[in-house]
């Protein structure tokens, strides 16, 4: 059953960030022009002034930070149309994806999405407290940065409940198959890289439920 959610709030530390994220995307996918994408230069200015540690970190030495924010913009662009919708570069052979547990940013012609995030709130520190989250139950019992089934069951329920309430994903076997189909070498735990396919959806959720979207069909384009 759908739930509604014209007035739905973040419930957990992780929802709350998840919202901030989108939140941010928003401050630049609604700039010039206002249609929820991201442009190439809304893009660039987005990851120097949001990510400048991942840049830092990430950028081949060879490379001008020019060139590799080209690069970026090049593989993030899946469609090659010139400019990113939301849920474009949720693979995780993108660049980003090993880097962070969320992607780069659902593309539609309407009035920013009232925040309620915290205006103190930066992409930064709402991905270190992502990672923090995660590092709870992946390093609850074995100790070695992986979640298997139970830690993941355990996870949605107690930080993602809102995700849970939508879709039938409350239903038996829910987790089962989404941890089989995330568990993309079956070895029955989740390593991080892997884990970050299903902070996509996280993430897709949140920002769905900021336009006041269909929480279970394809993306609107």
């Amino acid at each position: 059953m759908e739930v509604s959610h014209a007035h739905m709030k973040p419930k957990t530390q992780l929802e709350k960030e998840l919202q901030c994220i989108v939140d941010i995307y928003h401050q630049y996918s609604f700039r010039n022009p206002i249609d929820d994408y991201l442009q190439k230069g809304e893009f660039k200015k987005l990851l120097k002034e949001q990510a400048a540690d991942f840049l830092r970190n990430t950028k081949p030495p060879k490379m001008t930070l020019e060139q590799y924010l080209e690069l970026l913009f090049e593989k993030a662009d899946k469609n090659h149309d010139g400019h990113i919708k939301f849920t474009e570069p949720r693979s995780p052979e993108h660049p980003a994806m090993s880097e962070s547990p969320v992607t780069i940013p659902m593309p539609r012609p309407s009035p920013r999405p009232a925040s309620e995030c915290d205006p103190n709130c930066t992409l930064q520190t709402a991905l270190e407290l992502i990672v923090r989250i995660y590092h709870r139950y992946s390093s609850s019992v074995n100790r070695n940065d992986t979640l298997n089934q139970q830690e993941l069951k355990l996870f949605l329920n107690r930080e993602a409940p809102t995700f849970l309430e939508a879709c039938d994903r409350d239903k038996p076997g829910y987790i089962k198959m989404l941890f089989r189909d995330t568990d993309m070498n079956q070895d029955r735990k989740l390593s991080f890289e892997e884990f970050t396919k299903i902070l996509a959806m996280l993430t897709d959720d949140a920002h769905r439920i900021s336009h006041r979207d269909d929480r279970c069909g394809p993306d609107q384009d």
